[in-house]
């Protein structure tokens, strides 16, 4: 048997070529077959259902190099069957990552969706699923679902979110969000004029029920604000607390314009920091 610094020189696999080649025809072989054979929807069924949400689509068709294309795909929350889809996509690309073929499946998607691209990668962990999100110009005006708040919202959002850890109950949670938004326009108020933002930009670190706002910065024809606070999530959105600090530092178009608005805050606004604690969607301002 040769000695193990053999199989560390050149004239030795010069000497056994043939054996070199059926070695390396065989991972290839055996890479192919692990993905050509790789259960794409069997694995999405099993890496989503933890999330209490479901996938579905119209047909499947392989894809190149590696993977398969999902035509007509769409996401809908298992406990409300009957409303749209919390995601919905004209073709969705799923690919198995590198993890698979050491026994740790790994799925690779990429989605053109509103006028955006979506990444991800997700993965099984035990009872819950690892989830990296990569967002690219998403249009908000052309997501259904941005109009269950109940107002409409416009503008394009980019960024990043990497939950460590995904389950259908709150204290599964673990990840960060970092979001940028570029001309967005939405409405807290219903009736009222609607705030509008040329950049804004969040980063956010979610641990069990608490989402911890490190910074929330934003820019416009309106005002400036900085913050930071916490939200504490609830079952629903309704049942959702935050207690959040908040600068506002008007623009003399928008104390014109949003006059009506500033006058339900304690204070007008200046150098004073705003209090903004309860309930998400009716907080009281101090």
């Amino acid at each position: 048997m040769p000695e193990f610094g053999e199989f560390l020189t050149l004239d030795y696999w010069r000497e056994h070529r043939m054996a070199l080649l059926y070695a390396l025809a065989a991972v290839v072989l055996f890479i192919i077959f692990t993905i050509g054979t790789f259960p794409y929807d069997q694995a999405l069924t099993g890496a989503l259902t933890p999330l209490g949400v479901e996938l579905s689509y119209d047909s499947q068709r392989p894809a190149f190099p590696l993977g398969a294309v999902l035509e007509n795909v769409r996401l809908k929350n298992l406990e409300q069957p009957a409303a749209p889809p919390l995601i919905q996509s004209e073709s969705l690309k799923v690919a198995p990552g590198l993890g698979t073929l050491i026994g740790r499946p790994t799925l690779r998607i990429s989605a053109a969706m509103y006028d955006g691209r979506v990444r991800a990668r997700v993965a099984r962990r035990d009872d819950t699923t690892a989830l990296a999100l990569d967002l690219t110009d998403i249009d908000l005006s052309r997501y259904p679902a941005a109009r269950t708040v109940g107002t409409a919202l416009k503008g394009i959002i980019s960024g990043k979110l990497d939950f460590k850890s995904l389950g259908p109950g709150i204290s599964a949670q673990a990840g960060n969000v970092t979001l940028e938004g570029h001309n967005l326009e939405f409405a807290p108020v219903k009736g009222l004029p609607p705030l509008r933002f040329t950049t804004l930009r969040t980063n956010c670190r979610i641990d069990h029920a608490t989402v911890r706002v490190n910074a929330l910065q934003g820019t416009g024809p309106d005002m400036t604000v900085s913050g930071s606070g916490i939200i504490h999530l609830g079952p629903t959105v309704a049942q959702t607390m935050m207690d959040m600090t908040l600068r506002i530092q008007p623009t003399v178009a928008g104390r014109t314009r949003l006059g009506m608005l500033f006058a339900f805050l304690p204070h007008p606004p200046d150098n004073r920091p705003y209090i903004f604690h309860g309930p998400l969607l009716m907080p009281q301002a101090s």
